[in-house]
Formats: C-alpha cells, sequence, structure tokens
C-alpha cells in the first residue's frame, strides 16, 4: 500500500515540475493537477492511512468493569482531567513517573482522557499505588485543615485539588475504582 503511494507522490511530482518546465499554456494543464495530486495524497497518508491501521493492546489496556466506566465519567463531570494527566511522555521532565505510554493503552478510552496540563500529578499508574481508604480520605479532604492532619493518609499540604466530599457512596467507590485502574 505504501508502494503504491509512493508511486503516486512520484507522478505528482513529475506532473509538477513538468508544468513547470513547459511554457504557460500547459502550466496549468499539468502544474494544477500535479498540485491537487499532491494534496489528495498529503491527506490520505495523513489522515485516512493511520486510521486504518490496527492497534494492538497492551497490558494496560484492558477494558473497563461497569463500576469503572461509571467512575470514569465520574471523572469526566467532575473535571478532573483539566489538572491530572494520564500520559508518560518520552521526555526528560516525565523521567521517573513509569513506561512511556503507547497507543495500545488507551484502546477502550473512549474519549481519550490523556490531558492537557499538569496542574496535579500524572496519573496514568495510579493504580494499585495506595489503598482505598487512602483514594476515600484524599479525595474526601485532599488538604489538611489543622495541624493535627498533616501526616494522615491522603492529606497532601499545598494542594489546590478541592474536595469531593459531596460524592455519593456508590459515587466515590465508582471514582475509587476507576483510579485504580490506571495502571
Amino acid at each position: 500500500m505504501y508502494t503504491a503511494l509512493l508511486l503516486l507522490i512520484l507522478a505528482a511530482s513529475i506532473l509538477c515540475l513538468g508544468g513547470i518546465y513547459y511554457k504557460r499554456s500547459v502550466t496549468f494543464g499539468l502544474l494544477v493537477p500535479g498540485a491537487l495530486l499532491m494534496i489528495i495524497i498529503a491527506f490520505l497518508s495523513t489522515a485516512v492511512l493511520p486510521s486504518m491501521e490496527k492497534i494492538p493492546s497492551t497490558p494496560k489496556g484492558l477494558p473497563y468493569t461497569e463500576k469503572q466506566l461509571l467512575g470514569r465519567k465520574i471523572y469526566v463531570r467532575e473535571g478532573c482531567v483539566y489538572c491530572h494527566t494520564q500520559q508518560v511522555r518520552p521526555i526528560k521532565t516525565d523521567a521517573g513517573l513509569g513506561s512511556v505510554s503507547q497507543a495500545g493503552d488507551y484502546l477502550y478510552d473512549y474519549p481519550h482522557l490523556l490531558g492537557t496540563e499538569r496542574t496535579g500529578p500524572d496519573l496514568s499508574h495510579l493504580g494499585g499505588k495506595y489503598e482505598d481508604q487512602w483514594h476515600r480520605n484524599h479525595l474526601t479532604n485532599p488538604r489538611p485543615k489543622r495541624p493535627e492532619e498533616e501526616g494522615m493518609p491522603g492529606k497532601v499540604p499545598g494542594s489546590i485539588m478541592p474536595a469531593f466530599s459531596y460524592l455519593s457512596g456508590e459515587e466515590m467507590d465508582a471514582l475509587i475504582a476507576y483510579l485504580q485502574a490506571l495502571r
């Protein structure tokens, strides 16, 4: 398939160069179709062909349970994606965050919740790092309010994360199940 694409690019290039070489009347007869052919080839090679490739699943790319899907919806509804990313990039800043994210990691994610800004930490490898009770404590009250709360599990001094204490028990359990699925 890529061989045919390369041949089309070559043909379009010859048409364009031939149109430039010949006189003006022939130029419009060869240059315009050549340029249109190049635009079509560029569109096919950047938009259509990549979408036709089969993305293999990775060990991280597993289907979600019903509870985890509900937690994912709550994650989106509460705007967690605005402050947390779920992707480890191959750059110095992300060194130490875990393995670099692959396309197959997000096979069952739609829409993808990669995030665009890291106000909070990256959550791509959060699952299994803390116990459910730690997540419950952190989501209910992420910041210590009194000095005696300083060393308590889930309390993060300096955090600007809002408290999600208004979530029902079912919603809190679902959100925690989703966070634990991020491995």
